[in-house]
């Protein structure tokens, strides 16, 4: 999923609440009385990113508002009532929303919100029309024939064909020596589509597998604890990337066991204990993987690809 944070302040709830590192806001606010407390959408969304979500950075305020970068989530969105050193306005709240993040690219030249309404403008019009959704859950809105951002909108939905038009600048890299180089746009819609593609990629996967994992004997069912995982690695075989067959669903410590050599698999699908001391002499590989040594795995619908599988082998020399 990918999420529009539009952050008007400078502060922006300070030390590990600040820009960058994580997303927050009041789980309510008060009605116009304030007589009882509602809740707002675009504080609520913070409940639906998940862990590895793009998260885009729009910064600042009027012609001053630019697309400075992008985050990625490194936790599901939740509830805390763990406080921002410095709340401002919002220090009413009893309990707070809240993503911490990771990874931050800047861009090398920060896109302009004016220049993108005024170069995408006709285009923007059409996608906002075309939008099935209600509320559209965007952070910008076309009223009094022109387009402009809506207030209140803190983290909004993007997708695939907002995010084009918005990184569709051509930003060249910093070639300068001795400075961290920041990202150029073209760079991060090159991330970001990996990104997106290995997300539907492990949904596909867990999904084929029935949400289980597929390690003989073992149960985990629960999605937060299950992984999509790669048999050839996404970087070492571009033809299967996306395939199916070319993923397996295993819990943490059955993904991380795989690729690390602990077990491979042979082609009627039974399990192979390493043969290496170094890992027979591990605690985990006797109480987890041994035990299990020529049992089958849980089959899907789609079978695992025996060429990866072949080439899983290979890599960890079995």
């Amino acid at each position: 999923m990918i999420w529009v944070e539009m952050s008007r302040d400078n502060i922006h709830g300070g030390g590990e609440w600040g820009f960058t590192k994580c997303l927050w806001s009041p789980t309510y606010k008060f009605c116009s009385n304030k007589s009882r407390k509602i809740s707002w959408l675009y504080w609520n969304n913070m409940l639906n990113v998940r862990q590895g979500d793009i998260v885009l950075h729009l910064r600042g305020k009027k012609h001053l508002a630019s697309f400075v970068g992008y985050s990625i989530a490194a936790t599901d969105g939740h509830e805390t009532l763990e406080r921002p050193p410095q709340g401002g306005k919002w220090n009413y709240a009893t309990s707070y929303f809240r993503v911490l993040l990771k990874d931050y690219h800047p861009f090398k030249t920060p896109i302009l919100l004016d220049d993108f309404f005024s170069i995408h403008k006709n285009e923007l019009i059409k996608y906002l029309k075309e939008l099935t959704e209600i509320p559209i859950n965007r952070f910008f809105v076309h009223q009094n024939g022109r387009l402009q951002c809506l207030n209140g909108a803190y983290l909004s939905k993007c997708d695939k064909k907002l995010l084009s038009l918005i990184l569709r600048e051509n930003n060249e890299p910093d070639t300068s020596s001795g400075v961290k180089k920041a990202t150029p746009a073209s760079e991060v819609w090159r991330s970001v589509k990996q990104r997106i593609g290995q997300i539907q990629f492990s949904e596909g996967v867990k999904k084929n597998y029935g949400y289980k994992c597929c390690f003989p004997d073992c149960e985990m069912d629960d999605p937060k604890f299950l992984i999509g995982s790669h048999i050839a690695r996404w970087v070492d075989n571009s033809e299967k990337r996306g395939n199916v067959s070319n993923g397996l669903c295993l819990c943490v410590l059955h993904d991380k066991a795989f690729e690390n050599g602990y077990f491979a698999l042979d082609d009627e699908y039974c399990v192979m204990p390493s043969q290496k001391s170094e890992i027979q002499n591990s605690k985990i590989f006797k109480e987890y993987i041994l035990p299990c040594g020529g049992k089958k795995i849980n089959c899907s619908k789609i079978l695992p690809d025996k060429d990866s599988l072949k080439e899983h082998r290979c890599r960890c020399r079995f």
